[in-house]
């Protein structure tokens, strides 16, 4: 029986469901600059007149305009690409861009960044992922992916962080009736991995997270906090809190310690 160790509390868990953005990869290396390739391209469908500022649209998604940094409570951390599609086009509404040319100018937009953005370069993995993911799959836990990305993005992203023979399962926002905090990602992803929710955990950076994996019945939710200006405080759903995966300890009893347990 797999088992996980955390702040010096033992978990028996038959699988790990993790969040993908903030969690499995750094969000601010991929989707602030997203964002702004994302403007920049609505922006080349528009008259000069009717262009969107990047610095006022910060705020309306969760960025702080001065250092760029984003609120953990936000639509660009927790909302879905159909989300912030949304609000842009709520902002070209106010621009007076008829709604049925905004609705279409940010589609389109995401669809054109996600065929020319520089994936690679952006997928950069939270400190200790791919050693503690291996550690985890050799002590014989199911990993699934539950994302308010779409589906294919995150099996692009998997593959860049060569991450994708671990993660079985990987389901996105557009794969469910209801995402994040409802239950239906995590009780759809256990289910399709053949495990039980209150034998599975849930890793994620945000109180979304925590709250769908609450609602799913799922045994304990662990809150990672990878960017240096964040300190848990918006976790407030958490079981506990880290910062990395060398935080988290895993084997099989006779309990073997592989990883860092502090």
């Amino acid at each position: 029986m797999p088992q996980l160790i955390v702040h010096g509390t033992t978990y028996n868990i038959d699988a790990i469901l993790f969040d993908k953005d903030g969690t499995l990869l750094n969000f601010g290396d991929l989707w602030i600059g997203w964002f702004d390739q994302l403007v920049t391209t609505v922006n080349r469908r528009l008259p000069a007149s009717q262009s969107i500022s990047h610095r006022d649209l910060y705020p309306k998604v969760g960025i702080e305009p001065e250092q760029r940094l984003w609120d953990p409570t936000g639509p660009l951390t927790i909302g879905s690409l159909n989300d912030i599609a949304t609000i842009l086009a709520l902002s070209l509404f106010e621009a007076r861009v008829p709604w049925n040319d905004a609705t279409e100018i940010t589609q389109d937009a995401l669809h054109s960044v996600s065929e020319t953005i520089d994936w690679p370069r952006c997928v950069t993995p939270v400190k200790g992922l791919q050693d503690f993911v291996a550690r985890a799959s050799a002590a014989g836990i199911q990993c699934g992916v539950v994302t308010s990305d779409d589906a294919h993005n995150a099996q692009r992203h998997l593959s860049i962080l060569s991450l994708t023979e671990h993660f079985p399962v990987v389901l996105g926002h557009d794969q469910v009736p209801r995402g994040k905090p409802y239950p239906d990602m995590a009780l759809a992803a256990c289910q399709q991995l053949g495990v039980l929710p209150e034998r599975t955990l849930i890793i994620g950076d945000s109180n979304g997270d925590m709250a769908m994996g609450k609602a799913a019945g799922l045994l304990a939710g662990i809150g990672i906090c990878a960017a240096p200006h964040l300190d848990g405080a918006h976790l407030t759903l958490a079981n506990h809190v880290i910062r990395d995966y060398d935080a988290l300890a895993v084997g099989t009893p006779p309990f073997t310690h592989q990883g860092t347990s502090a």
